[in-house]
């Protein structure tokens, strides 16, 4: 934590404030899809989990330029404040859990929780674990 937060006292207040001002803007073109659409659903993350530590002793530069591989479904999306939801979607051949984001309109966090609800009593997740060989 202390070495993200010195590499955050890097960027000056000038970067921050534009990059601040330029998020309404963003969010709207992001909300845009939901002119059509009540739910968009994408991957949580492209590939099937990594295994834990993977970053361990990396600089906060080397981990998070590392985990750009896994992040380009969320980050828009955690940057435009719309609600999303991440659900199970099905086990790698090693019986590690795969998922998928459910995107909402802004404000509407009760649709993808209703929705949430109705894929899980559908397809029951809450018993399924990895295997104890793939916890590492």
């Amino acid at each position: 934590m202390r070495r993200l937060v010195a590499a955050g006292k890097v960027i000056s207040p000038d970067v921050v404030a534009r990059a601040r001002a330029a998020e309404p803007g963003f969010s709207a073109r992001m909300g845009d899809v939901f002119r059509d659409f009540d739910v968009l659903l994408t991957p949580t993350i492209p590939m099937p989990p990594w295994p834990t530590m993977r970053f361990e002793g990396r600089s906060v530069v080397g981990a998070t330029l590392g985990a750009a591989d896994i992040t380009p479904f969320t980050v828009p999306w955690n940057v435009s404040g719309q609600p999303a939801v991440s659900v199970p979607a099905g086990f790698t051949e090693g019986g590690l859990p795969l998922a998928v984001q459910l995107i909402g309109r802004p404000h509407d966090e009760t649709t993808l929780l209703s929705l949430s609800a109705q894929l899980e009593s559908e397809r029951p997740w809450a018993d399924r674990r990895p295997p104890e060989n793939q916890l590492n």
